[in-house]
């Protein structure tokens, strides 16, 4: 058995709702059963994203204050946690 996982994440107006995000989730559905697929289901994958850190560039005091610039503060690593949805599709091999 093989399987093939494809995130999916519906683009919808406030206005167009649940129906279009539906309609977009049967297109990917459609276009991978062409390709020989079964889909399985839809299934949510939590993971952490880390967001690696930067470093602190020194200013330059210049020459007697003249063009002395600031300092580019660096920023520490963030991880945080995002669900994925991904559609789940088998075939026999």
């Amino acid at each position: 058995m093989q399987y093939q996982v494809v995130p999916f994440r519906a683009d919808v107006m406030e206005a167009e709702g649940a129906r279009k995000a539906a309609e977009q989730l049967a297109t990917l559905i459609n276009q991978n059963v062409a390709e020989g697929w079964k889909y399985h289901g839809l299934e949510t994958l939590v993971t952490d994203v880390t967001t690696p850190a930067t470093p602190t560039i020194p200013g330059k005091s210049g020459c007697l204050g003249f063009g002395a610039t600031e300092p580019i503060l660096g920023r520490p690593e963030t991880t945080r946690t995002v669900q994925v949805y991904v559609a789940v599709f088998y075939r026999e091999t």
